[in-house]
């Protein structure tokens, strides 16, 4: 299995899917995924509720401002990490679909494993709350990129998260 250290995410409208790298300006082997419209749409509605019930302060706020507090937190973490400009002239090696993205939390960390068609992990990256929040952003600025009707704001609370499994 490999260990992504570095995602680097660019959007293909030709494709119409976002193409996520992992290590390419990195000695550890690289490894490109294809990322559908259907997961990232999943994806990126289903993760603010879950990020939602980690943060002690949202859970005791009134409900009409849990999801401008998620916001807060959400734009807080994009500050706090280092992005580099998407490197337009990437091109995929070999890029398999992603059929499925999973993600855990434990001690603080988000672990993300990456399955492509076999029922087990091709690979895995381990993030933390503020660099999940920005991998998060990237994936939402794509879909409003490719036009995949996804909510101007991450935590739109009129907006049903779907069941992840």
């Amino acid at each position: 299995m490999i260990n992504i250290a570095a995602f680097t995410l660019k959007f293909d409208p030709i494709e119409d899917r976002i193409l996520l790298v992992g290590n390419l300006k990195s000695a550890d082997p690289r490894i490109d995924f294809w990322m559908t419209r259907r997961l990232v749409v999943r994806l990126i509605t289903a993760m603010p509720e879950m990020l939602s019930k980690m943060q002690e302060s949202s859970e005791q706020a009134a409900q009409p401002h849990k999801a401008e507090l998620a916001q807060f937190y959400h734009e807080s973490a994009q500050q706090n990490v280092q992005v580099e400009r998407e490197d337009q002239s990437l091109t995929t090696e070999q890029a398999d679909v992603l059929h499925r993205l999973d993600v855990s939390h434990r001690n603080g960390r988000f672990q993300l494993k990456f399955y492509g068609q076999d029922q087990e992990p091709v690979a895995t990256g381990v993030l933390t709350l503020d660099e999940l929040h920005q991998f998060l952003h990237l994936l939402h600025k794509g879909a409003q990129t490719l036009d995949w009707g996804v909510p101007k704001n991450l935590f739109d609370t009129q907006i049903k998260a779907p069941t992840l499994q």
